[in-house]
């Protein structure tokens, strides 16, 4: 195991530290984008306006008694920041209550939309072959669903569950048609598939350790154990074949080959970040990690890293946007696209160019907490996210700006 932490990136870091601080940004190219509305397409009626930045008290946990106050969030800096219309989808089986959803993922040439849903016990599935995304079904996998990928070689999603199950759902009749038990205490939360060697890896984020399963015969064929808290979203570079996987208490991005299972090495981060999600640009092969260190009322910095995938190297921070969740790329618009549901001025998504990686704009979600996760659908333009308002039980589209 290569652990890469070298003493003078500690220098970069007190420099950029003092930059962030001074600058309330890091260096890097930022256009000036409007804050403007942008309106959507959609009927006025299904559309609402971004909500205000600045919440008021959420509704507490069931059970619990009074709301709990959020933190008090700062104003959203005009020139990072552009404006657009929300357009509300309703997840019916949520009618009235207040969603908790993870992971979100695009099949593209399907047009199929899927949510791992904790309240639902499974996977929300939706049509979005137009703007307007229509509810199908929700998948009943028995458990809250926490990763979902496609494997569409295979013809099946597979999702993470609570119960330390990953549910194997078919494509075609949208039933689960098996499970295989990663025998952790904890949840098998994030994964991400191998189309090329036709494996999934799954991070059973407290128990310590990955879960590899062959997609064809739905077997476990390797565990990597004793790999520490907090693991979060893998990640396969189609450039290199290697999987990444980012862990946010250790601040580092852990590097598997998958044809032999066996771990490269682990990179520590010499920049505070506590990566959560990693989304690839295998043209570059240069990646975007989700920080989550900084969010509203808590200590630390918030920044997105942009990492050098081949050296383990930092090659980019930035201040304008921090402190979230999801990352996802998408070559057809080069354009990385971050859920930063912690930011402290405000819930936003975090756009970025990807050849080179740099900052563009942020787009308010309205809600605290709200755009911790996203997907982006490329046959019509449109980013989705959660709505996490309170009673809400719904997900937010918008167009993203240009």
């Amino acid at each position: 195991m290569d652990v890469r932490f070298g003493a003078g990136r500690f220098a970069i870091l007190a420099a950029g530290a003092l930059l962030i601080s001074a600058c309330g940004s890091a260096a890097g190219p930022s256009p000036s984008p409007t804050a403007a509305a942008i309106a959507t397409t959609a009927a006025p009626s299904a559309t609402t306006a971004a909500p205000s930045p600045t919440p008021t008290a959420a509704a507490s946990p069931a059970g619990s008694g009074a709301p709990t106050p959020q933190p008090t969030l700062l104003p959203p800096v005009a020139g990072d920041t552009t404006v657009v219309t929300l357009t509300k989808i309703p997840i019916p089986p949520l009618s009235g209550k207040t969603a908790s959803i993870d992971l979100i993922v695009i099949d593209q040439d399907a047009h199929r939309l899927y949510v791992a849903d904790r309240l639902t016990n499974g996977v929300d599935v939706f049509d979005i072959t137009t703007k307007e995304a229509k509810y199908i079904k929700t998948v009943d996998a028995g458990s809250g669903a926490n990763g979902v990928v496609v494997a569409k070689n295979v013809n099946k999603l597979f999702a993470g569950l609570n119960d330390s199950n990953v549910a194997i759902i078919d494509l075609t009749s949208l039933a689960v048609v098996a499970k295989v038990n990663t025998g952790g205490k904890g949840r098998a939360d994030e994964l991400d598939y191998d189309p090329t060697d036709k494996k999934i890896y799954v991070a059973n984020s407290g128990d310590g350790f990955v879960t590899v399963i062959d997609a064809t015969t739905n077997a476990i064929v390797h565990k990597f154990d004793g790999l520490g808290p907090a693991l979060e979203q893998p990640q396969y570079d189609s450039a290199d074949g290697l999987m990444y996987m980012t862990s946010s208490d250790q601040n580092a991005v852990f590097v598997f080959d998958p044809v032999k299972d066996v771990l490269v090495r682990k990179d520590v981060l010499a920049v505070l970040c506590n990566p959560q999600g990693i989304a690839i640009n295998p043209k570059t092969n240069q990646a975007l990690l989700g920080c989550n260190i900084g969010r509203a009322g808590s200590t630390g910095t918030s920044l997105t890293v942009a990492w050098d995938l081949t050296k383990g190297i930092f090659v980019g921070v930035f201040g304008q946007i921090g402190s979230g969740d999801s990352v996802t790329y998408s070559a057809k618009t080069d354009r990385f696209y971050f859920g930063a549901h912690n930011f402290p001025h405000g819930s936003s998504i975090g756009i970025f160019s990807g050849s080179p990686i740099a900052f563009l704009t942020n787009v308010p979600t309205g809600s605290f907490s709200g755009a911790k996760n996203l997907a982006y659908d490329e046959t019509n333009n449109v980013i989705y996210t959660q709505d996490a308002l309170p009673g809400e039980g719904a997900l937010f589209s918008f167009t993203p700006p240009k």
